[in-house]
């Protein structure tokens, strides 16, 4: 049997410029669902990825009947 995955609680939001290059870091707070914390890396992306991200989840929201 599969645990269900971690319920989110927040996502922090950072730029910064690494070698003249623009970045976005994205970090996601969860919780189990027995309550303990998760908490992910930051995960640094371009602005071009970014806009994809966001694409896609746009596109699973429209999937889901969301606009």
């Amino acid at each position: 049997m599969t645990a269900p995955a971690p319920r989110l609680q927040s996502t922090n939001i950072r730029t910064r410029v690494v070698n003249g290059k623009p970045l976005i870091g994205v970090k996601h707070t969860a919780k189990t669902s027995s309550g303990l914390p998760v908490s992910t890396a930051w995960i640094d992306m371009s602005p071009e990825e970014v806009e994809g991200l966001i694409k896609s989840l746009q596109e699973a929201l429209d999937e889901l009947g969301k606009k």
